[in-house]
């Protein structure tokens, strides 16, 4: 008897068009399906089952030992698969600026709260087993969200964000996006101010990104992250954004 496979709700699914893209929110680990592999996944996806002796079962035993399947269980749902834009591949021609918005002044406001933001997050990620970072940073996040409830303006985002990335960069410890932006959703918290966050992928090459947002539209971030589309995003979105989002992506409230 064939055995039927589902995603669990924790694995995140990316269609590029040419490659799907799986991410594991436990462990943080990414898979990248191209071609026939592809094809079985979604072949898998749509009714969990296989022929066997074909290319959808090798899927399915590779992605199953992985974690990324598991057999099917009454009452679990896993996310909708996200499909992104149809882009074709630029060879290159293609340029995304990284560079982030101009910094203006530090807050001295947000500079403690930011340190202390950052200083846990470090010790978050650090405290208990390596393959589990990702999945312990996320939780915190989902904390921040559940605690925090109160609106904040971009300009306070911005602070924020601009605080944690000033002491990230002299940090002996590593601190990337996902760092400074779990450490900014903290701060924030402190204050009982909510912003969202998003986890994201974008194509052209294949790369991730998180991110804070107003309204579904990134803050303080270079116009570049426009071309993400997230794969998790806390609180989930419950309104379809109403704001223009090439402003909010620099940090422009003027």
């Amino acid at each position: 008897m064939t055995t039927m496979f589902v995603r669990p709700p924790e694995v995140r699914a990316a269609d590029l068009g040419h490659t799907v893209v799986l991410l594991h929110e436990l462990t943080g680990v990414v898979r990248a399906l191209l071609g026939a592999q592809r094809e079985a996944f979604l072949a898998l996806e749509a009714t969990g089952t296989w022929v066997p002796g074909t290319a959808a079962e090798a899927v399915a035993a590779g992605l199953s030992g992985a974690g990324f399947l598991r057999a099917a269980r009454p009452g679990t749902a896993p996310a909708p698969v996200v499909v992104l834009p149809a882009t074709g591949p630029s060879w290159g021609t293609q340029e995304a600026p990284g560079a982030l918005p101009e910094r203006g002044p530090l807050s001295p406001g947000w500079a403690p709260l930011a340190a202390c933001a950052l200083a846990t997050v470090l010790l978050v990620r650090t405290a208990g087993r390596r393959t589990h970072a990702f999945s312990r940073l996320l939780r915190l996040v989902r904390i921040t969200t559940w605690v925090a409830r109160r609106p904040v303006r971009d300009t306070q985002v911005v602070a924020v964000l601009d605080c944690v990335r000033v002491i990230g960069g002299v940090s002996p410890f590593r601190t990337a996006c996902l760092e400074e932006t779990v450490a900014a959703m903290l701060a924030l918290a402190v204050t009982g101010r909510r912003a969202g966050w998003c986890h994201g992928i974008a194509a052209d090459p294949i790369r991730l990104h998180a991110w804070l947002s107003l309204d579904g539209c990134p803050v303080g971030e270079p116009t570049s992250t426009l071309r993400f589309t997230p794969l998790i995003q806390l609180p989930e979105p419950a309104t379809v954004p109403s704001r223009t989002c090439g402003r909010a992506a620099e940090g422009d409230t003027s």
